[in-house]
């Protein structure tokens, strides 16, 4: 029979240590996902209001971008444009210096192109913003998926121990899986809390370049 090559010692550590640590696993493992109410949606991980789609009236103050929200590919400069700056790794100054020389070498057509460069940027951002909405309900749902295992296994451990003849192998067994688990979970609900503000990120930087790009119209 093969035996755990791991010291005994160390499965009463870890046995001891969950016993202690038991209340604190249960919490974590039955906390909700946000604080936000539950009925928004009871997968969203933030504390953010989930919100699918921006508000181009709320981001542009601007006249009405009207066709250009559906046909800005059909101009070729302001879509190249639109697609370059819609990266976040652009700065913000190095945009507002683009976007000036395109106002500039439009001459004559510069409200039109940069009524399409808008209507590119906003369908861009908007797009990448809802991807990454969609991608943390995903994650929500994984990580209350995962909350419910760990409180089967806390269940399973405590009905190890309270078994008439205790099987200590089986309850260390039980013990070192809540403990990695808990571990786990903990940490990724501690690394989604930056990735929740890459929505409001989105929005911030459109807002800036919107404004941008509205003090440049004729």
């Amino acid at each position: 029979m093969k035996r755990d090559a791991r010291p005994a010692w160390r499965w009463a550590a870890v046995a001891i240590g969950v016993v202690f640590l038991l209340p604190f696993f249960q919490a974590v493992a039955a906390q909700p996902l946000a604080t936000e109410p539950a009925s928004l949606d009871p997968n969203w991980p933030c504390e953010q209001i989930k919100i699918d789609h921006m508000s181009l009236a709320t981001m542009w103050g601007g006249p009405p971008l009207g066709k250009f929200l559906a046909d800005w590919q059909s101009y070729p400069q302001a879509a190249m444009l639109a697609q370059r700056l819609a990266e976040r790794r652009v700065p913000i100054d190095q945009a507002k210096t683009e976007i000036e020389a395109f106002a500039k070498k439009a001459g004559d057509g510069r409200e039109t192109e940069l009524l399409a460069f808008m209507g590119g940027l906003f369908s861009l951002l908007d797009q990448e913003r809802f991807a990454v909405v969609q991608g943390l309900d995903r994650f929500g749902a994984r990580q209350k998926s995962y909350a419910a295992q760990i409180r089967g296994e806390i269940s399973a451990l405590h009905d190890a121990q309270d078994a008439a003849n205790p099987d200590q192998q089986e309850i260390s067994k039980l013990a070192d899986q809540v403990y990695w688990d808990t571990r786990v979970f903990a940490d990724r609900k501690s690394m989604i809390s930056y990735a929740c503000f890459v929505p409001d990120e989105i929005e911030h930087r459109l807002y800036e370049l919107a404004g941008i790009t509205s003090d440049l119209l004729p």
